[in-house]
Formats: C-alpha cells, structure tokens, sequence
C-alpha cells in the first residue's frame, strides 16, 4: 500500500529497518529482532526526523530556537508545571484508500530532546482526512531548555494494517495547504462538541470531491525517490 508523504523534517525510515541494522552480531537465535511477533508489529512503524542539533530556550510567556529555526506557542499549557510549543515541521501523510496512522513519541530510540518533553500524537484515517501532523512538543517544564539531536526520529507514525507500506514523497503546494486548511476548518462542530467528531469528517470527506483533488494534485508533484 502507497502512502503518500511530505515534511518539512528531513528523512522519513522503516523502524524495523532501522533497528536491523543495530542488531549486534552474535548469533543468538533467541535476539527480539527474530521474533515474528515483533516484526510483525514493527514492519510499518516509520520515523521521521530532522538532520541538524538545536536548541531551544522557552518560558511561560515565548519560546526562541537558538539556531535560528522558527517556533511558536500556539496554546496555553494543558497539564499543569508544563509548557507547549511548535516546531513549525509540520508533516502530511496520505493513501488512496482508507487507513488509520498512528502518531507517537519516538519511545524505541534513545532520543536526546525526550529528556526535557515529548511529542503530542493521535490517530486518524488518513484516507479520509487530509490534515497536518503538527511537530507539538510538550515539556515536563514551564521554564528551560529543549536539545535536539541531529539523526535522532522526531515521532513515530504506525499504519495500522497488514500490507506492506511503501512511502512516496511529493512537495506540499499552495493547493494542499489549501485543501488540508478546508478540511481542518470545515463546520463539523457543533455547541457541545467544538472540534466535532472523526466520525463526523469522515462522512463529509466520503461525500465530498477532496479526496480525487488532494490525490491529483499530490500525483502532480511527486519527487525522485531516494537513494
């Protein structure tokens, strides 16, 4: 199964592969990485990341990356003695047929800035959705210090299904930015419940012409495929 990608962070990699290629190189037969169950439940675990160190300095009232890369704070703190912020990476991710992702911490790699917070995921059908995944961190302080490892996966992204996932990356247009904005902002609210339902987007996806429009305009502007 294709799924569609495009990020402002720098690689997107198979997990599974990721971590065979750690495997240490004795022969015990008795190594996790053999074991069909965990393969099968890492196969299509992906992790996306950005390839330079940075360091961010933040308090209750701004935040400031010290490399120069924007960041924002776009809510107040949800749990209390946190913080929140925007890394302004936002990644989309896209299939031609219905298929629910999965977005967590990276909690398989010693990954350096999980020290100070971590990333805020969730779950949805991204062949009946087309929404940003938002690079939202939020720190186990209101005041301090975030580094950020070159290499290291910014998030996980899981898809849940049995097939073998395949990534392909295109560029994000003005005409994505667009669609997604449309579909993030479309009247599915309602008084007792202000950011409305899954269930409620994915019915007015299905009955709407987004999906043939995001599929055309993502197939206009694929790029060369890695490596």
């Amino acid at each position: 199964m294709i799924v569609y990608w495009s990020s402002d962070l720098d690689f997107g990699k198979n997990c599974l592969v990721d971590l065979q290629s750690k495997r240490t190189s004795n022969s015990n037969p008795a190594n996790f990485l053999s074991c069909p169950a965990v393969r099968s439940s890492w196969q299509n675990v992906w992790m996306f990341g950005a390839d330079n160190d940075s360091i961010l300095e933040y308090d209750l009232d701004s935040a400031k990356e010290l490399n120069s890369n924007p960041v924002i704070m776009t809510r107040e703190p949800h749990l209390e003695g946190t913080n929140i912020f925007d890394l302004l990476k936002v990644s989309y991710f896209f299939s031609e047929s219905p298929l629910r992702m999965k977005v967590t911490a990276p909690y398989f790699h010693d990954v350096k800035y999980q020290k100070y917070g971590t990333f805020i995921g969730g779950v949805f059908d991204i062949g009946r959705w087309y929404r940003p995944v938002n690079a939202e961190i939020i720190t186990w302080d209101e005041s301090g210090t975030v580094k950020f490892r070159g290499g290291d996966p910014m998030f996980y992204a899981e898809f849940l299904t049995a097939e073998k996932i395949t990534l392909v990356r295109h560029r994000h247009t003005e005409m994505l930015e667009y669609l997604s904005q449309a579909l993030v902002n479309s009247p599915f609210q309602t008084p007792k419940n202000f950011q409305g339902t899954l269930d409620s987007r994915y019915e007015a996806f299905d009955r709407s012409d987004y999906q043939a429009a995001i599929l055309e305009e993502i197939q206009a502007n694929l790029l060369p495929a890695e490596g």
